[in-house]
């Protein structure tokens, strides 16, 4: 047995080095690079009186993890550390010493024959971390697995056939909506082959079982998934992600369908119904939308649409209804008829969120938009039929690191009251477009940098300010569509 490095000769060793290393891969995200932590969800280390009071106990957290109140320098914390026993003894021993050794703190080096002997004593030095729940809040992917294709690497763990095409269809329901239809990362953390092999099966594996204070939920002690199930979506996530085709005219024309022509539509109100007093409700699950009146509280129609309707945009007349499904399916409702029905229907990719028609005075209904999150792009087209005019990529690079992002997804779309042009959110890359339809073919398109994962928004009262959330990066971007300029980029 090694003897202990005393406490001044800490900072210059090899062990203190690889424990920095492996801090700011394993740690940092919580506790941040200066040992403060995010009070008052993380507790800091550095001069923490917690840590420093009992090294078995600090062995003991990272190996089993942490839940319940401790008092760290007479500050309560509430929170969730998962265990973190898939790193070996000598690697837990030089985080530890790293840790009890910066920032002002002083110890003695930690060894890994100490971590080793509580590793074996069995049972648990502390309450171990059995994962509060939480909640998974996006839905599953409207990408059908089928349609993907498969990337079974022979550099990733091993995986047969039927195994990858379980677990493909795992991600997709309940990881894509947070990672990425190709894992580059979204609201949730890149899971990259290169991330994910380094990290290992055990990593991921702990991860998936317990999830993170971050916000990733706990699918394995929720019971959402087996310990098989884990360890399958553990190795696929160590192969290449599966891909998804693209949609362009061709795919898009072989959906498209009008039920009814424009010149064989009713020319004025078939019905007594008050069209600015009808309810548009989505029945999600059931891919439909009902069509209430506002004063008889009565349903006049349930029309199948696409799956899980996101939005239904009203024209500009409110003659239409437009309506878009998570699976990028559109439907435009004619209000005018005597029960209102779908008259024209397209794809416009394999998921989308959002659909507009042109606002501006002149040009009122004059060209339809619909964003899709794949393939990233937006899309252009005739209101009344939904031709497809004009489709644009929103691939390219991040407004903060300007790192190329492959999947920068269309989020909000709004049509300007003061100018002829959609405002587009691009979600991954930050960027808002000010997309001019005045000539749909020869688009001239304004890019305003704001801030990534760009959401959903509204107007203020006047119509003239467009408010806008990007949730992960905390920020609220104000475009003034007057001036065509970013107002405000405002902490949220």
């Amino acid at each position: 047995m090694s003897s202990p490095l005393l406490a001044a000769d800490i900072s210059a060793s090899d062990d203190y080095k690889k424990g920095q290393d492996l801090y700011g891969k394993h740690c940092v995200a919580c506790h941040q690079a200066n040992g403060q932590g995010m009070a008052p969800v993380f507790p800091p280390l550095a001069k923490s009186d917690y840590l420093m009071a009992d090294t078995e106990r600090a062995i003991g957290i990272v190996i089993n993890g942490l839940s319940g109140k401790v008092m760290v320098n007479d500050v309560e914390y509430n929170n969730a550390m998962p265990p973190m026993n898939y790193l070996k003894d000598d690697e837990i021993a030089n985080i530890l010493t790293y840790v009890k050794n910066s920032w002002g703190n002083k110890a003695d080096a930690v060894t890994a024959d100490e971590v080793s002997n509580v590793r074996s004593a069995g049972g648990t030095v502390v309450k171990p971390n059995k994962g509060k729940n939480i909640i998974y809040e996006e839905t599953k992917s409207a990408i059908s697995p089928d349609v993907t294709v498969d990337f079974i690497d022979s550099e990733g763990p091993k995986i047969t056939k039927a195994e990858y095409g379980k677990a493909k269809k795992m991600y997709f329901e309940r990881c894509a909506g947070c990672h990425g239809v190709l894992r580059k990362g979204a609201t949730g953390k890149p899971l990259t082959t290169d991330i994910t092999r380094q990290k290992g099966t055990d990593y991921l594996k702990t991860m998936i079982n317990y999830g993170s204070p971050a916000g990733m939920p706990n699918w394995g002690t929720s019971g959402d998934f087996s310990d098989s199930e884990i360890d399958l979506l553990a190795r696929f996530l160590q192969h290449e992600p599966p891909q998804p085709p693209e949609w362009g005219r061709a795919e898009m024309l072989q959906t498209w369908k009008v039920y009814v022509k424009p010149e064989d539509r009713p020319t004025k109100p078939m019905h007594d119904y008050d069209i600015d007093d009808i309810f548009v409700v989505t029945l999600r699950d059931a891919g439909q939308v009902a069509l209430i009146d506002g004063k008889s509280k009565k349903i006049i129609n349930i029309l199948n649409t696409g799956y899980a309707v996101h939005i239904s945009r009203p024209s500009a007349t409110g003659r239409y209804v437009y309506t878009i499904g998570r699976d990028a399916k559109i439907d435009v409702i004619d209000m005018w008829m005597d029960l209102p029905q779908i008259v024209a229907e397209i794809k416009i990719g394999l998921e989308a969120r959002s659909v507009e028609t042109s606002k501006y005075k002149g040009y009122e209904d004059k060209i339809a938009i619909a964003g899709a999150y794949w393939p990233p792009q937006y899309v252009l087209m005739e209101p009344e039929t939904l031709e497809p005019i004009n489709i644009v990529s929103t691939r390219g690079y991040t407004v903060d690191t300007h790192e190329y992002h492959p999947e920068p997804r269309v989020a909000a779309i709004v049509s300007s009251h003061e100018h002829p042009e959609f405002i587009v959110n691009v979600k991954e890359t930050g960027k808002i477009l000010l997309v001019d339809y005045s000539n749909p073919l020869e688009l001239s398109v304004k890019t305003i940098p704001a801030a990534r994962y760009l959401h959903d928004g509204g107007w203020d009262k006047t119509h003239r300010y467009f408010m806008t959330a990007a949730n992960k990066s905390n920020k609220i971007a104000v475009i003034d569509s007057k001036d065509r300029s970013l107002e405000a980029l405002v902490d949220a």
